[in-house]
């Protein structure tokens, strides 16, 4: 184990620093080994559906149940380098700020980070519950307009999304995302006299 327990020879002050590591090390391992049992669990699968007189090849089991995915493998992938794109462009940004002699990213082979099936797992959660949410947004704000719209429209859609990431950002973002000020902080306009009006006219 590279996280190993704090034993009696360990110094006092670097206990809790190895048992928070190894609480961490043992929980990352722990949560992986859930989600990646995940394709063979049934709330993460459908049935196949099957014509009629279709036979399983030679030497194979036909199998009656399938993975209930919501996004390809290749989906992931795309979306996982995009973000590595991203990162790398903003730490060779700032590098060369700093005028640090660096490599930008290779055009013909960019960074493609390996996503384990634990963690595209956990990235599918995370989309379904934000569709979910948004969906749920959408079909309130368009019953609050009962004889306007019968089906959620792509401005409710819209608003719904605008709401959700505002809702996200101010929850995990490091500042909200506006700030407004207390009435006391905010300048009051000075009155013109009518002479100084009219001298001006």
């Amino acid at each position: 184990m590279p996280f190993p327990k704090p034993t009696k020879s360990t110094p006092s002050l670097n206990r809790s620093m190895l048992s928070v590591l190894n609480t961490t090390y043992q929980s990352k391992t722990a949560a992986a080994r859930m989600w990646s049992t995940a394709p063979s669990c049934p709330l993460f699968q459908k049935k196949v559906i099957r014509k009629a007189g279709q036979v399983a090849p030679k030497g194979k089991k036909q199998s009656k149940y399938r993975g209930n995915r919501a996004m390809s493998t290749h989906t992931i992938k795309a979306l996982a380098s995009g973000a590595a794109a991203n990162a790398a462009a903003l730490a060779q940004q700032e590098a060369t700020t700093l005028r640090c002699d660096v490599d930008a990213e290779n055009i013909k082979y960019p960074l493609l980070p390996c996503v384990t099936r634990s963690a595209a797992a956990l990235f599918e959660q995370a989309y379904i519950a934000f569709n979910q949410a948004q969906f749920g947004d959408a079909v309130f704000v368009k019953e609050c307009f009962p004889k306007k719209h019968k089906k959620v429209t792509l401005r409710c859609a819209q608003a719904a999304a605008n709401s959700l990431t505002t809702k996200l950002a101010n929850a995990t973002g490091f500042m909200p995302a506006s700030i407004a000020l207390p009435p006391s902080l905010i300048p009051t306009p000075k009155k013109k006299s009518k002479k100084a009006a009219a001298g001006e006219a």
